[in-house]
């Protein structure tokens, strides 16, 4: 599937007004989901940078631009090494924002207490994600490219079923060119749950923002990924793709008061 162009979305991409900036802040990593890319996170790196906060949106290797070579032996390992690499690249320690399988890959840096903050979006679990049986006529048709390794490319009706069905028409069309393949080890990994997290849970700040119409991630599923985090949890009436423009000042918005609120009884400790 040919890619669509996005926005790069690296590093602060606006320009801040010094009434817009707050000092103190950590920088914040953005890290996207299965068959997508770090331009998919443009509208929330669009709030948080005019919030104050330093946004970084790397897209992981093989992903932004989709590169099947690069997804036939990326594996999950291959995708958390790049990012403890971005986060090494940082000041401090970062905030994670995490979508999808992003969110797993969150969860897994945040067990190494490589964040000040964690943000699950629609978050896979570290553990087996189960398939609601409505998306399972989609999701079968992927299944030998993902129990064989090789990379996966989601039809555009799996894609608007599953993903952006709860969202208008017109989002829906410009963003099925921005999609990509996925690395069929790391989403067999992802689905199978073998990518458990590397130690105990993350124990400081964690928010958990789910679609009630997620197609994808099990309500049963979020509830839980909130619970083993002892998570703030936040439910929108939406479905999977929470990250969308069109809910950016609903989703994101939440997701800035929480760490407006949690930022201020951290310093005040």
């Amino acid at each position: 599937m040919e890619q669509a162009a996005l926005p790069r979305v690296i590093g602060v991409c606006i320009p801040l007004s010094p009434i817009e900036i707050t000092m103190g802040r950590p920088p914040v990593l953005f890290i996207h989901g299965a068959f997508s890319n770090g331009g998919h996170f443009a509208p929330w790196v669009d709030r948080f940078s005019r919030a104050g906060f330093d946004c970084h949106a790397p897209s992981l290797p093989g992903h932004g631009p989709s590169d099947d070579r690069a997804l036939a032996t990326v594996t999950i390992a291959d995708y958390l090494a790049a990012l403890e690499r971005e986060v090494a690249k940082l000041s401090e320690l970062p905030i994670l924002v995490g979508h999808s399988m992003g969110g797993l890959l969150a969860q897994q840096l945040a067990a190494r207490r490589r964040c000040r903050a964690l943000v699950c979006v629609a978050s896979a679990p570290p553990w087996m994600l189960p398939a609601q049986p409505r998306a399972l006529p989609y999701f079968l048709p992927m299944l030998p490219a993902i129990l064989a390794g090789r990379p996966v490319h989601p039809p555009e009706a799996t894609l608007r079923a599953l993903v952006l069905h709860h969202l208008p028409e017109d989002e829906q069309r410009a963003l099925l060119p921005t999609f990509g393949a996925e690395s069929g080890q790391a989403y067999r990994a992802m689905i199978f749950g073998t990518a458990p997290l590397p130690g105990p849970p993350f124990r400081g700040p964690v928010l958990c923002l789910s679609g009630r119409d997620d197609r994808v991630i099990p309500n049963r599923t979020s509830a839980a990924i909130a619970k083993l985090h002892g998570a703030r949890h936040e439910i929108f009436t939406q479905g999977h793709w929470l990250i969308a423009a069109s809910l950016a000042e609903q989703v994101a918005g939440a997701a800035l008061r929480w760490l407006d609120d949690s930022l201020d009884r951290a310093q005040a400790a």
